[in-house]
This record gives structure tokens, C-alpha cells and sequence, in this order.
């Protein structure tokens, strides 16, 4: 069973630091205001880039990196979402979620080989767009922790 609660983006920094946490960065990466970009490691359970905070390294940094790594794609002007303290069989870790917008041009759908020096070096994902809805996104995982807070952020924005 998985426990957590929300955070503001320095109270997690610092808890993360404090406890020696890992402290980890997942990424919606929307094109438009109701597409998803997912990959899926294993059939039927879709994923979003993310990937563990570097030393020294802002997790607004991690958002921006691992999108490029994992996916190939080179975005700009992460925002932060929120930010949890999770709980999972007596593990803690400290998730930062981030949003990257893409341009309408993206494909719909792409193979990456993953770069950077993460066990997942060498990995071909396979991309594409989802629709943006909670189910959308692997189930019990807390993947889709912050999508709500992302459905209600992007009818402010206006188009990129």
C-alpha cells in the first residue's frame, strides 16, 4: 500500500534533504489542452518520463532532462504542479510533478532509444498521445497523482 501527502516545492526539497530521501521528478507532457504523451514499458500500463533528481541539480532541471531523455524531446518553461511525500512498503520518497507543453506539430506517436546514464540507457520507448484523463495513466502507482491539478491549470493557458 502507497501513503503520502502533498507538499510545497521547498517544504519537500528540504524534508527530502533532511531525511536523505530520494527525490524523484514525473512529467506531463501535453500537446494541447486534452493529449497526454504516454509510453508503455509493458502492455497496458502507460507511463509518463520521469526519473530521479540529480545532485545539485533543481527539479525543474530533472523535468526538462529526463523529458529529453527519455522521450528525445527538447521543451522549455517546466511548470511545477505539486509536489508529495509517498510512503510505499516502508520506503520514502519525495515526487515533484511538472508540466511541458509540446507544439500542436508533435507526431502522434514515435520510438526513442533513451540516452544519459540511468539503468534505462539504451531502452527504445515507444510514445504517444493519450487522452488526458486520470485512467489514462498507470493505475495504483500514484502516476496520476497531479493530473488534477493540471486539468485545472490548463484553462488558463492560452495556446503555445
Amino acid at each position: 500500500m502507497q501513503t503520502g501527502y502533498e507538499l510545497s516545492l521547498a517544504e519537500a526539497q528540504a524534508l527530502a534533504v533532511r531525511e536523505g530521501w530520494r527525490q524523484k521528478v514525473l512529467v506531463y507532457v501535453t500537446r494541447g489542452p486534452a493529449e497526454l504523451l504516454v509510453f508503455e514499458e509493458q502492455p497496458g500500463l502507460p507511463e509518463v518520463p520521469a526519473g530521479g533528481v540529480e545532485p545539485g541539480e533543481h527539479p525543474a532541471q530533472t523535468a526538462v532532462r529526463e523529458t529529453l531523455e527519455e522521450s528525445g524531446l527538447a521543451l522549455g518553461g517546466p511548470v511545477h504542479l505539486a509536489s508529495y511525500h509517498w510512503t510505499r512498503a516502508g520506503a520514502s520518497q519525495v515526487w515533484h510533478y511538472y508540466w511541458l507543453q509540446t507544439p500542436a506539430d508533435t507526431p502522434d506517436a514515435w520510438t526513442h532509444t533513451v540516452t544519459g546514464a540511468g539503468n534505462d540507457q539504451g531502452e527504445s520507448l515507444s510514445y504517444r498521445f493519450a487522452p488526458l484523463h486520470p485512467d489514462s495513466l498507470l493505475p495504483g502507482h500514484r502516476f496520476e497523482a497531479a493530473l488534477p491539478k493540471l486539468l485545472a491549470f490548463l484553462p488558463q493557458r492560452g495556446p503555445a
